[in-house]
């Protein structure tokens, strides 16, 4: 798929609705897609023009993200409510497949991105949609509107046949994951690995890895996948960020993210890698 960032007054042949509403994402439980023909929707005439950010030149299919209003009607006359429902985006991460999981995630970024950017930050106007840069502008001196996207560190701490696995309060019940972190200002991505966890966890860590990276849309990361092994230290909890923290043996895991999410690739990843050494 070809990434772009263009406006069209009308939708191109083959168009690909992806519909946000409040943050969450109309999706069909029943084809398993969030992706709809603007054949089978209510009309969408009032949100043109409308933002377009990406195109399959195999099927030539573009693909077309807008956010509607809470009190807009926007199911066809033959969906079934039940089946096709606006959800919050996380539930997708369970059961959408890895290979759906970009377009998801550019959708939710850049939905945010155009919300945020009606108006000017440095002066307030009204923005217009420069072609040339694909981002919104002002003609007062401010640069355009780029995407912003925040740079993170994701880890997961080894210790032979142990990983060391974080739990967030925003977590279903028995979930840890990865231990993550933004990357400060004049850091590298190691740099900030080996911070983050002393601060989460107090724990020294060497023989940091990269694995590799992913998008994440909450709101607009990209997070950068590391291996590192443990070296010293106790764990104790320095911030508010996790509530509980725990060395886990590979074959007792409690519950770990979706495929999806590069944690749960980093876990899977070590275990299969020390499932072959046994």
């Amino acid at each position: 798929m070809e990434l772009i960032r263009q406006l069209h007054d009308t939708f191109k042949p083959l168009a690909k609705i992806i519909l946000f509403c409040d943050g969450m994402i109309l999706y069909d439980h029943e084809l398993k897609t969030y992706c709809f023909d603007i054949k089978n929707l209510d009309s969408l005439d009032k949100y043109s023009p409308y933002l377009c950010i990406g195109q399959n030149n195999v099927k030539g299919e573009h693909y077309y993200v807008i956010n509607v209003e809470a009190t807009e009607q926007v199911h066809g006359i033959f969906m079934d409510p039940i089946k096709i429902e606006f959800i919050d985006i996380r539930l997708t991460l369970s059961f959408i497949p890895l290979d759906q999981f970009q377009l998801l995630s550019r959708a939710a970024v850049l939905n945010k991105w155009r919300l945020a950017n009606g108006h000017c930050s440095s002066c307030g106007l009204k923005t217009s949609f420069n072609t040339l840069e694909g981002a919104p502008d002002c003609d007062c001196s401010a640069a355009p509107a780029y995407p912003i996207i925040s740079p993170c560190i994701i880890t997961l701490i080894h210790d032979g046949n142990r990983v060391l696995l974080g739990r967030s309060k925003f977590f279903p019940p028995n979930m840890f994951s990865t231990l993550a972190g933004f990357i400060e200002a004049g850091e590298n991505a190691e740099q900030a690995l080996a911070r983050e966890v002393m601060e989460e966890v107090n724990i020294t860590v060497s023989n940091i890895e990269y694995y590799g990276s992913q998008s994440w849309p909450f709101p607009s990361q990209l997070m950068l996948g590391y291996f590192c092994k443990y070296e010293s230290g106790e764990i104790i909890l320095n911030d508010e960020e996790l509530e509980e923290a725990r060395w886990f043996e590979i074959d007792k895991l409690p519950i770990i993210p979706p495929d999806t999410s590069i944690s749960g690739q980093l876990i899977r990843s070590y275990i299969s890698g020390r499932s072959k050494l046994l």
